[in-house]
């Protein structure tokens, strides 16, 4: 009797599914959100932001950009880097006040060892969006996670000197001006 074996691509394929579906079931968390804060800082004309989120749900988001296993112990830091900044130049996008996107500059990222030790490790992304012409008029589509849950919040304390807000971002509302009102 002849038996065939299914192509290649096709293995590659029922791995990969079975490896998310695998990946997926681990969350024991029922919040979703992430946390950042954005500072506009008039010296360098730049946006210096920090997310922070949990790290299972970043890793399910990089798994499923990637269509590869990536994990935060064990993927070197250059291409988990490089997924992060991609996944972001999609998830956190800056226009400013003639529509033009701003493009992010990573700077990298860090873990508490107390969040490393907790049920939900989170990590915090750092990186910079030049906005030579300042905050006014500019826009944010802050997306991240939005893919994967759709309850996600993110929330962002926005600060230019003394002025700051809150802003929060869902799946129906994940578009915002970030200026102060007056």
């Amino acid at each position: 009797m002849l038996t065939m074996r299914p192509p290649m691509a096709d293995l590659r394929l029922r791995a990969f599914c079975a490896v998310l579906c695998a990946v997926s079931s681990l969350h024991a968390h029922t919040l979703h959100q992430s946390t950042g804060e954005a500072e506009y800082n008039p010296t360098t004309h730049k946006l210096e932001v920090s997310l922070t989120v949990f790290i299972n749900d970043l890793e399910l988001a990089l798994i499923r950009q990637s269509e590869r296993v990536l994990y935060f112990d064990k993927t070197p830091a250059a291409e988990l880097d490089a997924q992060i900044r991609a996944y972001l130049d999609k998830t956190f996008v800056v226009t400013d006040a003639f529509g033009k996107t701003a493009k992010l500059h990573w700077l990298g990222r860090a873990t508490e060892d107390q969040s490393v030790k907790s049920d939900d490790p989170a990590v915090t992304l750092f990186f910079e969006v030049p906005l030579p012409e300042g905050l006014g008029g500019t826009k944010l589509a802050h997306t991240l996670l939005h893919d994967l849950y759709k309850d996600q919040t993110n929330l962002l304390h926005l600060r230019q000197g003394n002025r700051q807000q809150e802003l929060s971002f869902t799946l129906q509302e994940a578009n915002r001006q970030l200026s102060f009102p007056d």
